[in-house]
C-alpha cells in the first residue's frame, strides 16, 4: 500500500467538505488606500493549514474584486498581499464591500454586507487597546516599585473590563458565529484543588484532570464554521499531543472522546474522523499505527464514514491489514526450517526477549544491516539473554545458505523453502529487513526498528523490568 496515496485520499475526502457551488457565487469588493501592490489574495484557515480561496488584480485606485461561483462558507477569511498587508474578515454573506487604509488596517476598516466583521473589528480594536495599556502598566511596575501596587490594581481592572466586554458580546450575539469564535479563545478557569482540614491538597492531580475534562467547554462542536478558524485544529492537536499520555490506548480514548463530541455536526464529525485518522496513519512514532487501525475499524469499516467511497474504504481496509500485527498483539507463530531442515518454531524459544528479523539474501539493505545485527548479537544480545530469530523471505535455499556463510551468522536462521508457512502474509513483509521485538510471552513490544535501535530499546526495556 502506498502511504502517500492513502494520505492523499484521506486529505481529498476532507477537503471536499467545503468546496460547494452556489447559484450566483460570492462577490467581495475591496479598496485598500495607499497600497502599492498589484495583486491580492483571499485565503482561509482550515484545520491546521491555510488555503488560497481566490486571487484578484488591483486596479482603478486600489480597487479589486474577488468573485467565484462558489458559496463563501461561513468562517474566518484573510486578505493579504505580497507587501505584508494582512487583515481578517468574517465570511457571513455572499456580497461584501470592504474599505481600509494601510496606515491602520483594522482601525480604518469599513464594511458593508458583513455585520459579523464589524463586531469582530470592534473586538480586535478593544483588545488591542487594552493589551497596549496592560503592557505599559507592566513596564511601569518594573521601573516604579513605589507605585507597584497601584499599577497592579489597574491591571486587575483592565482584566475585569476585558472579561466583562467579552462576556457581554458573547451573550448579546449568542446566535452568531463570531461570538462562538471569541468564546473559543477563552481559557478554562480551573478552581483550586480541594483541601483537607489541615490545608493539604487531597488530590494533587485535581487541577490537571479538571482542565483536561473541561478543555472543550468553550468549543461549539455543532458549529461547522469553527473548522474555518485556526482555533479548532489547534485545540484538538493540543489535547492529543499535550494533554494525553503518549500511549496508543490513551490516545485512542482521547480520539473517541473528541469524535463523539463532533457528532453534533456532520461536517465537524467528518473533519475529526479524517484528520485524526490521518494524523496517526502518517505518524513516525512507533505504535501509533494502532490509533489509525482502531479509528479505521471503528468508523470507516463500520459504514459510519458515509463520505468515503468504495475505493477509499478498500484502501483503508487493505492498510489496516498491512499494519497488523500491532504492538501489544500476540506474534503469529512461525513454523520454519533451519539449514538442516529441522523445524524451529518461533514459539519454541524461551528467551525473555526475541528479535524477530526478516531478511532477503538478494536485498542490498539486508547485506548491510544483517552483519551489523550479527555483531550486535555477539557483543551485546547474547549477554543480555536475547535471541535472534531470523527468517529469510527468499525460497532459494542455496542463496540463503551462501548468505549465512558469507556473514558468519550464528543466531537462529530459518527459511520456508516449500512455502508451508504463512509468515509473509501474517507479518506483511512488504520490505526487508523488517524487525519486531517480542517478550517472553511472544507479545510484540516493538516494531519498525532499525538494527542500531535494538540495543537501546532492549536496554531500556530491561531497566523498566528491574
Amino acid at each position: 500500500m502506498n502511504l502517500r496515496n492513502l494520505a492523499i485520499a484521506l486529505f481529498l475526502s476532507l477537503f471536499s467538505i467545503h468546496n460547494l457551488s452556489a447559484e450566483n457565487g460570492y462577490t467581495i469588493k475591496v479598496k485598500i488606500k495607499n497600497t502599492k501592490d498589484t495583486v491580492c489574495y483571499l485565503g482561509y484557515p482550515y484545520g491546521d493549514k491555510k488555503y488560497v480561496q481566490d486571487t484578484a488584480k488591483i486596479s482603478n485606485g486600489n480597487m479589486f474584486t474577488f468573485h467565484k461561483n462558489d458559496t463563501l462558507q461561513e468562517g474566518i477569511y484573510f486578505i493579504y498581499t505580497p507587501n505584508n498587508i494582512y487583515f481578517e474578515i468574517i465570511g457571513d454573506n455572499q456580497d461584501i464591500s470592504i474599505e481600509t487604509d494601510t496606515t491602520d488596517l483594522i482601525k480604518n476598516l469599513k464594511v458593508e454586507g458583513s455585520p459579523q466583521t464589524k463586531i469582530f473589528r470592534d473586538f480586535q480594536l478593544f483588545m488591542r487597546e487594552n493589551q497596549l495599556n496592560a503592557s505599559e502598566l507592566n513596564s511601569k511596575m518594573k521601573s516604579d516599585k513605589a507605585n507597584e501596587e497601584k499599577y497592579r490594581e489597574e491591571l486587575i481592572q483592565i482584566d475585569k473590563n476585558v472579561k466583562s466586554y467579552r462576556s457581554n458580546l458573547i451573550q448579546e450575539h449568542s446566535d452568531l458565529f463570531v461570538s462562538k469564535l471569541i468564546k473559543s479563545t477563552i481559557e478554562i478557569n480551573v478552581p483550586e484543588s480541594p483541601k483537607d482540614a489541615s490545608g493539604k491538597e487531597t488530590d494533587p492531580n485535581f487541577r490537571f484532570n479538571y482542565y483536561r475534562q473541561h478543555y472543550f467547554d468553550n468549543i461549539d462542536f455543532s458549529e461547522p464554521a469553527m473548522l474555518r478558524t485556526p482555533v479548532f485544529a489547534q485545540k484538538i492537536n493540543e489535547y492529543l499531543d499535550k494533554l494525553t499520555y503518549k500511549h496508543p490506548d490513551s490516545i485512542i480514548k482521547s480520539a473517541h472522546f473528541i469524535i463523539e463530541k463532533a457528532r453534533a455536526n456532520e461536517d465537524v464529525f467528518r473533519y475529526c474522523v479524517v484528520s485524526i485518522s490521518n494524523k496517526y496513519e502518517t505518524s513516525n512514532i512507533m505504535g501509533m499505527d494502532a490509533v489509525f487501525v482502531d479509528l479505521a475499524e471503528s468508523y470507516y469499516l463500520t459504514g459510519q464514514a458515509h463520505w468515503a467511497d468504495k475505493e477509499l474504504i478498500e484502501k483503508i481496509a487493505k492498510r489496516v491489514q498491512e499494519l497488523k500485527p500491532l504492538i501489544g498483539d500476540k506474534a503469529p507463530n512461525i513454523i520454519a526450517l533451519d539449514t538442516n531442515e529441522n523445524v524451529i518454531p518461533l514459539y519454541s524459544l524461551e528467551n525473555e526477549y526475541v528479535v524477530l528479523y526478516f531478511y532477503d539474501p538478494d536485498c542490498g539493505h539486508c547485506k548491510k544491516k544483517t552483519p551489523e545485527l550479527q555483531q550486535l548479537y555477539e557483543s551485546k544480545l547474547l549477554d543480555m539473554g536475547v535471541e535472534v530469530y531470523a527468517a529469510s523471505t527468499n525460497t532459494d535455499v542455496e542463496k540463503w545458505k551462501e548468505f549465512i556463510n558469507k556473514f558468519n551468522l550464528t543466531f537462529i536462521n530459518v527459511a520456508d523453502p516449500y512455502t508451508q508457512s504463512n509468515f509473509r502474509a501474517d507479518y506483511y513483509i512488504d520490505h526487508t529487513p523488517k524487525v519486531f521485538i517480542l517478550d517472553s510471552d511472544k507479545n510484540i513490544i516493538a516494531k519498525k526498528l532499525d538494527v542500531e535501535q535494538i540495543e537501546e530499546f532492549l536496554t531500556k526495556q530491561q531497566e523498566l523490568q528491574q
